[in-house]
């Protein structure tokens, strides 16, 4: 026990990165559904795809919670051998989950590529890169089906059968995964720089897709994670706590990244309409001493005129106010 929490106990991390990824990737793919809204476009096919992604991400921390209750995050010499086949039947769908999850945001972001540059060269490479994610996905599905077989084998370690090595099947699944994310943020890079507008839009569309570049970083430590958990012996439910964390939280980071460069209309309408009615606390303090001296002008003036019977002959030291140009209008 140190720093306040118990160290053969990760259920914590767990719990914090579900949440995270669940706020995250829920509140982009509603964002970019209230930016169509705004639009009056309805949805289009990568916006489909994108709420495929997002429900695959949900089934990701449904099985996470299973996971938990499970004994993920404590060490399995605590649990039962009925959570240990929970707990491995459950860990099989893992591969499926985010496979499918990452496959439908590439998905997603292609068929935006294919709408927003409806040229040749692109439809092409959009159509090439396509067919090698549904290749890459299908092979990734069809393989976590069978890491063992027979599959009962997975949790069930003592039935006869073989199980493939995992560490060649993570680098069968992720160094694809990593590629395929470079061409992606790779491929519109030509096109916005030879867009005619100004680079000060080129940067900001640039920056957009580059911002795609954080998820794969995090494709690099998640395979990093992965193949160091294949040698870490037999205490998988503690030891796979890094693994889960980084196979919930790399899809919600993915799912932001290809919505943000759809939300541009709510970010209009946040500009336009709610950002200049919010009060500013340096505005209201820098005008409180001239709204002061106005109503002290005003009231003296008012009762300097009741004094003096309405004139606007008699002396006075801001006698100067009287010769303004709405006065001498009213007195013509």
């Amino acid at each position: 026990m140190a720093y306040g929490y118990d160290h053969d106990n990760l259920r914590h991390v767990v719990i914090t990165s579900t949440c995270f990824a669940f706020v995250l990737s829920t509140t982009a793919v509603g964002f970019r559904i209230i930016s169509r809204i705004i639009n009056g476009s309805g949805l289009f096919l990568d916006d489909w795809l994108i709420i495929i992604g997002l429900i695959f991400e949900y089934g990701i921390s449904i099985a996470g919670v299973v996971l938990l209750y499970n004994g993920l995050g404590t060490h399995i010499v605590e649990l039962s051998p009925e959570q240990v086949a929970i707990y491995l039947k459950t860990l099989f769908t893992g591969s499926i989950l985010y496979t499918g999850c990452i496959a439908s945001i590439k998905l997603s972001i292609l068929m935006l590529y294919r709408r927003l540059f409806p040229v040749k060269t692109m439809k092409y490479a959009v159509n090439i890169v396509s067919l090698i994610v549904i290749m890459w996905a299908a092979c990734g599905i069809l393989a976590g089906c069978f890491v063992c077989i027979p599959t009962e084998k997975l949790w069930h370690p003592m039935i006869e059968g073989g199980c493939m090595n995992l560490s060649k099947f993570y680098y069968g699944l992720q160094i694809p995964n990593i590629a395929t994310d470079a061409i992606i943020l790779l491929m519109p890079m030509h096109i916005v720089w030879n867009l005619p507008i100004s680079k000060i839009q080129k940067l900001g569309l640039s920056g957009i897709f580059i911002l795609g570049f954080l998820t794969l970083i995090f494709d690099i430590i998640r395979l990093v994670v992965l193949i160091k958990l294949s040698t870490q012996g037999e205490d998988i439910t503690y030891n796979q706590v890094p693994a889960s964390v980084w196979t919930c939280i790399e899809p919600a980071v993915g799912i932001v990244a290809a919505c943000l460069s759809n939300m541009r209309p709510l970010f209009k309408v946040m500009h336009t309409k709610v950002w200049p009615r919010l009060p500013s606390p340096h505005a209201t303090n820098a005008s409180s001493p001239s709204d002061s001296h106005v109503k002290e002008k005003n009231g003296w003036l008012q009762q300097n005129h009741r004094s003096t019977g309405g004139g606007g002959n008699s002396p006075s030291p801001r006698g100067e106010l009287n010769q303004s140009p709405t006065h001498n209008q009213s007195t013509v």
